[in-house]
């Protein structure tokens, strides 16, 4: 597994590459790195990105398109994202672009039929110290093929055209050439629990308490904001839970049959049970 300039495996980068890898790709490789079990993947460079887009530039102008946008007039940049997410999601990938892409993921899956995979975008500038596009760009669960991987790959360059995306890139006057967006492609773990910890007090800021939420399922429904996930604060050398809030949670995301994820509800008995014991 040979990291280049179009894939980059987990085990090959950390924080330092993000100019390449993006804010998500760069901590994934760093909690690898840590000894964290973090479930396999690779990432599509930005590389693989400035080749896509250099290909389609060819024919007609995308960054400087942007670029003349007007940062309040609505009107325009809604018709200029639908035309570039349509393009991008349209094109076909560089060759060399499909082909290490394709090789990782036959990599990726060895010895098992339609492994699932999450396709996540991981923006170069999601995290940045004056700037945030998380949560801005898109993100698929559940992905069951190669064909499936490559057209999402693509759908992730493409939010990187939604309104909000462009919206808050003019307002704030980002030249577009700084602008690319890496790929993680990373195998599924069919989630009991999921959601967030925070290493600190997200609300204080205390670095003596880490932050749990979470909910059943996948943890998509926590992060998407559709049910209220289960709430505990602990202390980081006692251990203590200084904090313990247990909501209803009505629904869950689970894998659908035919790939992707779908929206159940929680069984009665377990909707005001907590989805992960004290210990």
């Amino acid at each position: 597994m040979l990291s280049t300039e179009i894939v980059g495996w987990f085990a090959d980068i950390g924080l330092d590459d993000r100019p390449h890898v993006g804010g998500k790709g760069g901590s994934l490789g760093e909690l690898q790195r840590a000894g964290i079990a973090v479930p396999p993947g690779f990432v599509v460079k930005t590389g693989a990105f400035e080749r896509f887009i250099r290909a389609l530039e060819r024919e007609s102008a995308v960054r400087a398109r942007v670029e003349s946008l007007d940062a309040e007039d609505l009107t325009a940049i809604t018709a200029c994202c639908k035309e570039m997410r349509a393009r991008v999601e349209a094109a076909e990938l560089p060759a060399d672009v499909l082909d290490e892409i394709s090789a990782a993921h036959t990599t990726l899956c060895v010895n098992a039929e339609h492994v699932p995979v999450a396709v996540r975008s991981s923006a170069t500038t999601e995290d940045a110290a004056d700037a945030s596009f998380a949560g801005l760009q898109d993100t698929y669960l559940w992905v069951t093929s190669l064909g499936q991987t490559l057209h999402y790959v693509r759908s992730c360059w493409a939010s990187l055209y939604s309104v909000e995306s462009v919206s808050y890139r003019r307002k704030r006057g980002l030249p577009e050439e700084s602008v690319a967006m890496a790929v993680v492609v990373q195998r599924m773990v069919n989630a009991r629990t999921a959601g967030v910890m925070f290493t600190r007090s997200p609300v204080t800021g205390d670095r003596s308490v880490m932050t749990i939420e979470g909910a059943w399922g996948l943890g998509s429904a926590v992060v998407g904001g559709e049910v209220t996930p289960d709430h505990w604060v602990v202390g980081k050398i006692t251990g203590e839970i200084s904090v313990r809030e247990i909501s209803e949670k009505l629904v869950q995301h689970v894998p659908a049959a035919g790939g992707g994820i779908e929206h159940v509800p929680v069984a009665e008995e377990r909707r005001r049970a907590p989805c992960l014991s004290d210990e």
